[in-house]
């Protein structure tokens, strides 16, 4: 089953963890009932009360149900329960946080080609200035990130396509969260480089060009956030 007891420290999210890998996994399928709380509390070494608030946030994200009298299930769903799960206020999980990343490695580079070979003469002033933005709230974590997040949301309104958008707006309020720490991690330098690489490529009506400039920023970004994270 893949689970075993934990230890004292954040026993909640380490048992809240543990059951959404299993769930992640396909360990626990669709529809498949998951052991009783009892079973759990044996399984983890925990309390009814540890298990049963894990139980609750998981309910709460969508991805198990409760059902009276009958206990709690895997439930079915969706790739807007699973985008909207992405969006719970609160710290991201470990887990949570490399799917995030691994999120943007795939889909960032496309939707910057599609971004840039659709883009209006409007759109892409925007864009500059959204860069101009960055530039100027150099000396500013805060206000950079935000304006880091907008030159990507900018880039996903001009592709002209509402579900691309949409998908990527879900995830906005996470990646305003992590953008700030990833900017007190890594300062700014390298967002300015990128940027301003993927901003002349779409002056030029480089869509190629912008894509490998975003898939390099994306790549270096996620491997020295990965390489630096704690085990």
């Amino acid at each position: 089953m893949g689970l075993h007891p934990v230890t004292r420290s954040s026993m909640s999210d380490q048992v809240i963890a543990q059951m959404k890998e299993n769930i992640e996994k396909g360990i626990w399928k669709p529809e498949e009932r998951l052991p009783g709380e009892l079973q759990l509390c044996e399984i983890f070494g925990t309390s009814r009360v540890t298990v049963r608030n894990a139980l609750q946030k998981l309910a709460g994200e969508g991805l198990i149900e409760t059902r009276v009298g009958d206990g709690s299930y895997v439930r079915k769903y969706s790739l807007s329960d699973a985008m909207s799960r992405m969006n719970i206020p609160g710290s991201l999980t470990e887990q949570e946080f490399r799917e995030l990343l691994e999120f943007r490695c795939v889909m960032e580079g496309p939707l910057c080609e599609l971004a840039v070979s659709r883009m209006t003469e409007e759109e892409l002033n925007l864009l500059s200035q959204n860069y101009d933005a960055m530039v100027l709230a150099s000396q500013d974590e805060a206000t950079f990130a935000a304006a880091d997040v907008s030159f990507h949301t900018t880039l996903a309104s001009c592709c002209g396509n509402q579900t691309l958008e949409a998908a990527y707006r879900m995830i906005c309020s996470n990646l305003s969260r992590v953008m700030k720490a990833i900017v007190h991690q890594r300062g700014n330098a390298s967002g300015l480089k990128y940027h301003k690489a993927i901003l002349d490529a779409a002056k030029a009506h480089n869509a190629k060009g912008a894509r490998a400039a975003m898939e390099r920023h994306m790549r270096e970004m996620a491997e020295e956030l990965l390489r630096t994270a704690p085990d």
